[in-house]
């Protein structure tokens, strides 16, 4: 694996020829239905990887072991809004009562020695993966691949991302790819070229939804009526477990 242009932007892998890829959408701290999941498929980690939307934090029960999960060389995210909630906040600009109300409230809780070694490891997460495989490549985002002019183009995307275009771009760039809902409000089937599908989370729909080639992953497992949903690349299959399936 090697990154992107530049850290912490994105992640490249080169094809897995040893096992499975599967994408996951938002955890929210039920890593309890991700240990359910891998049981489910049998999950090798040897042989397979795991890629998530990001958003692993805040909500569920077991947030504190995202820094467990993340040790795993079978693991692989990218940075999702709330990750980036407790960046900010580690960085003197984000709000603690925002946080709090949206699930964070165990990390305002934790010990300081605690909440340093996870902004420290969240740093460290990419915007973006980019992953290639024997049938194509696919690319990972926690929001939506942003549609700006002249932006269509995935390479380009990840160019802005890292900030090759100004520091402008980069940042709306990097914004979008954390927050954006315009493509899913809109309904917007613009494909991303470049790439044979973008998944990406953040927004809750009730099953995995296609538009375009991007793919929704997040069906809300941290809610009562939703569910933790994961896709196998190879063969499209989607997995899915309720809330309290473990």
């Amino acid at each position: 694996m090697t990154p992107c242009t530049a850290p912490a932007t994105c992640l490249r892998l080169a094809p897995n020829t040893l096992g499975r890829d599967f994408v996951v959408g938002d955890v929210h701290g039920h890593f309890e239905l991700l240990e359910a999941f891998m049981r489910t498929v049998d999950f090798d980690t040897d042989a397979d990887r795991l890629l998530a939307v990001g958003d692993l934090v805040d909500r569920g029960p077991a947030s504190h072991q995202v820094l467990q999960w993340l040790e795993h060389a079978w693991f692989y995210s990218v940075r999702g809004n709330h990750e980036q909630m407790i960046l900010d906040h580690d960085l003197g600009t984000g709000s603690v009562e925002k946080h709090r109300n949206n699930g964070g409230a165990w990390y305002h809780d934790a010990e300081t020695e605690l909440r340093q070694a996870i902004a420290l490891r969240l740093q460290q997460l990419p915007f973006a993966l980019d992953v290639e495989t024997a049938r194509g490549r696919f690319g990972v985002v926690h929001a939506e691949p942003p549609l700006l002019p002249g932006q269509h183009h995935w390479e380009e995307i990840l160019m802005n991302l890292a900030g090759e275009q100004g520091g402008d771009v980069q940042q709306l760039t990097q914004r979008q790819v954390l927050y954006s809902r315009n493509r899913i409000n809109n309904r917007d089937k613009t494909p991303i070229t470049g790439v044979d599908t973008v998944y990406v989370g953040h927004t809750s729909v009730p099953s995995p939804t296609r538009l375009g080639n991007v793919v929704y992953l997040d069906t809300g497992c941290s809610w009562p009526d939703g569910h933790l949903s994961a896709i196998e690349v190879a063969t499209g299959k989607v997995i899915t477990l309720e809330y309290g399936a473990a």
